[in-house]
């Protein structure tokens, strides 16, 4: 099973005043490493003053750039998803996320953002599994 890190299951690590840091805590202690994207480590870099903590998490191995997955050659499947959600929007982790879960049959992504992936789907109408944090 792999195991993908969106972009506020790596915030709410960072964070000790976040609500979701203790799951996130635990979660990185059961399930680490985690394959992630450029776009998602980017996006939780921003949330930080100093993204040396980010880059810390990669490269003590607890994330890792899902080898499998890129950007540019996944483009033309990111632009599908990002239109087939426009009403949400879409971010582009977000899209990146959903396509790395279709490139691995057997995964679940650790997110905060429930009303987003309870609504996204894979390959079309298949439910993307997921780990969610207890709701506070």
């Amino acid at each position: 099973m792999k195991e993908i890190a969106d972009t506020g299951l790596i915030v709410a690590l960072l964070f000790r005043d976040d609500p979701f840091h203790p799951w996130a805590l635990e979660a990185f202690r059961r399930c680490a490493p985690f394959l992630t994207c450029d776009a998602v480590l980017t996006e939780a870099a921003s949330f930080c003053p100093d993204p040396v903590a980010v880059l810390k998490l990669v490269t003590r191995g607890d994330l890792i750039v899902d080898p499998d997955f890129s950007l540019a050659g996944e483009a033309s499947h990111l632009a599908a998803l990002a239109a087939k959600y426009a009403d949400r929007p879409m971010d582009l982790a977000d899209a990146c996320v959903v396509r790395m879960s279709e490139l691995h049959s057997k995964c679940r992504v650790w997110t905060v953002d429930r009303s987003d992936f309870a609504t996204y789907r894979r390959m079309g109408r298949r439910p993307i599994p997921c780990e969610f944090p207890p709701e506070v």
